[in-house]
């Protein structure tokens, strides 16, 4: 009889247009540095900037699975290691709904090199500007760019993480500004949100070369892990290991 009164009065809320409305989905504003943007969910590492959720822009863990309609990173891609890029770019792919929108800037490393090229940037404070523009402002820990593209391994590293790109210009002589939609689902590698740096160690020597560590080879990474050094550069290193790439060898079928 309490449930009947219940979906009764839900039913009659919903008549009279009394029940709470839903809430849109976030977009979120990534890296957002001094751009604080109402109608966005503020995203940034560094807590001197106005932000509403402090993050790591790679690991957005406090946002759930295809629950976000646009994801806005402006001048952020290139702040990430080589290695963590890709990881960032699945990260947003994995919060997007399906057919959500990306919208990206990142410099474009022909572009800025033809300029340093060009008879009309050739003074010294205009080369001092375009360096700055290639290498970041530095004026603050993270302001520091460690990545750049070309329009092939942008191409390249956006469809790997399941986007399908609609526009890609190229604004201010030098910068890539790119559209882009998720067509497929494809979230980071789970081996990188393992606990312990041990852990994703084990998993990581499992997967790639079929055994468990060797002390020596576990303390080695552990420091380099303990550094700061990225668990995809480590992963990276592993797989390109002579042992890895001997186990993982095509056979050949004429042996």
């Amino acid at each position: 009889m309490t449930g009947l009164i219940s979906t009764t009065l839900r039913c009659f809320k919903n008549a009279l247009g009394l029940h709470a409305p839903e809430a849109p989905a976030p977009r979120l504003n990534l890296g957002c540095g001094h751009d604080y943007r109402e109608g966005y969910v503020n995203i940034d590492l560094n807590s001197a900037h106005k932000v509403d959720l402090q993050s790591d822009v790679a690991d957005l863990r406090a946002i759930a699975d295809n629950s976000c309609t646009e994801v806005l990173a402006q001048d952020v891609l290139e702040h990430l290691g080589r290695h963590r890029s890709q990881t960032a770019l699945r990260e947003w792919n994995r919060v997007l709904q399906s057919g959500g929108a990306l919208f990206l800037r990142v410099p474009s490393l022909l572009d800025l090199l033809g300029l340093l090229q060009h008879p009309d940037w050739q003074s010294y404070e205009q080369q001092k500007r375009l360096i700055q523009c290639l290498y970041g402002t530095q004026g603050y820990e993270g302001d520091f760019h460690l990545n750049g593209y070309t329009e092939t391994t942008l191409r390249q590293e956006l469809a790997d993480a399941g986007f399908t790109i609609t526009r890609l210009d190229v604004e201010d002589g030098w910068l890539f500004t790119v559209t882009a939609y998720k067509t497929r689902h494809a979230p980071p590698d789970p081996i990188l949100s393992t606990d312990s740096d041990q852990a994703f160690l084990e998993q990581a020597y499992l997967r790639l070369l079929g055994r468990e560590p060797d002390a020596s080879g576990l303390q080695h990474y552990l420091a380099l892990l303990a550094q700061g050094i990225d668990r995809e550069a480590v992963l990276d290193t592993i797989a390109q290991s002579e042992e890895s790439r001997h186990r993982h060898a095509p056979e050949d079928k004429n042996a």
